[in-house]
């Protein structure tokens, strides 16, 4: 462990131009652990046309930002990324380094803390400063503790004290952004780029088409689970008469708040693979630790029961209606507005009160 290793390091991403949401909400993050440990924030951003992106970073929390502003790294190249990176790691030695938990910042994560020998907690939905003893290897003061969802229903702590720089990827969803301060100075330093021969090359570029269905970016939210298969008195019902409610739901939220709702559902109904929701439940519905971590105005839980991956995956909702036959469900432990009660009969009552119709019309 170095002794000289200080600030927390932010990997900064950007989203045509300026920098992305989960970049946004891991500088918040970040801004957390530096705060508790007394030191600051630096950001990190490699790219062609960065510089203005780094005085954003200084707005929503960075006290200082390394930049390499490179055509080089106009697209995406691992190598090239990672050599440059780990570069600045090791002259400059960081306390902890934090990434988003999408598909670069995984990438790029997992390579840097190979070749810094150090450790990687993944997909954190917290992070806490504290001190830790542990008997075989003695006391250390305030470490980075990282805290990500385990097997079943348990959230597991990871502790990584003997290495720096102590690296986790954040969960997006998980921290809300810092409102832009214009006035914040800092620090932006411009780091010039060392680039070696690659064998690699980047022939062409396709962009993907966006994902029809935008869970993360939605303003309401109406999940189904297994519970949607029964009634109160447990008997069976069709499935495709919950999803038809919880669209009627979601229409009535548009229409009368003029927000934008999706149909979403628990890692359960997903598995389960009903073939009556073919067409209509797929992977890209789910919502959890496994599936995608939402935040909207509103989430509606129906038929779920909300084990833990469920709810670190939507518990930071503005509000949280439940529906559900069970009075233990744990999903009531975190919902504003529980409702013991068949969804076939509440969720009418629930479409009525926004329409100011009567329950049970279309």
């Amino acid at each position: 462990m170095s002794a000289d290793s200080k600030d927390v390091w932010v990997y900064l991403q950007r989203d045509g131009g300026r920098l992305s949401e989960d970049s946004l909400e891991v500088l918040a993050a970040g801004r957390k652990v530096a705060d508790k440990l007394a030191q600051k924030v630096v950001g990190v951003i490699l790219g062609e046309g960065v510089d203005g992106l780094a005085a954003e970073a200084v707005q929503f929390g960075a006290d200082a930002v390394l930049y390499i502003d490179s055509p080089e790294l106009g697209t995406y190249l691992n190598l090239r990324y990672i050599d440059a990176i780990f570069s600045l790691v090791k002259e400059r030695r960081p306390y902890a380094f934090l990434f988003a938990a999408n598909e670069l910042g995984k990438d790029i994560a997992a390579r840097i803390a190979y070749r810094a020998a150090t450790g990687l907690a993944t997909d954190n939905v917290l992070l806490e400063v504290d001190d830790y003893t542990n008997p075989a290897l003695g006391e250390f003061k305030n470490l980075l503790i990282q805290i990500r969802p385990d097997f079943g229903t348990r959230l597991a702590r990871i502790y990584t004290p003997r290495h720096r720089p102590q690296m986790a990827t954040v969960r997006p969803g998980n921290f809300a952004p810092l409102p832009p301060d214009k006035k914040r100075k800092g620090k932006l330093e411009r780091v010039e780029f060392q680039g070696g021969e690659y064998p690699a090359r980047v022939r062409g570029v396709t962009e993907l088409p966006p994902p029809a269905l935008d869970l993360a970016g939605a303003d309401v939210v109406i999940s189904l689970g297994l519970g949607i298969l029964k009634d109160g008195s447990g008997k069976p019902r069709d499935p495709r008469e919950a999803y038809r409610l919880a669209d009627d739901l979601r229409k009535a939220f548009e229409s009368r708040y003029r927000v934008r709702g999706v149909i979403g559902a628990s890692r359960a109904l997903v598995y389960a693979e009903v073939k009556e929701l073919q067409g209509l439940i797929s992977k890209a519905n789910q919502v959890g630790q496994t599936g995608t971590t939402v935040s909207p105005k509103v989430y509606v839980a129906l038929g779920i029961s909300g084990a833990l991956q469920h709810r670190v995956g939507m518990q930071r909702s503005g509000k949280i209606v439940a529906v559900n036959t069970d009075p233990d469900a744990p999903i009531f432990r975190i919902a504003h507005y529980p409702i013991v009660g068949d969804l076939y009969e509440e969720v009418p009552k629930l479409i009525a009160s926004i329409t100011g119709g009567t329950a049970g019309a279309n």
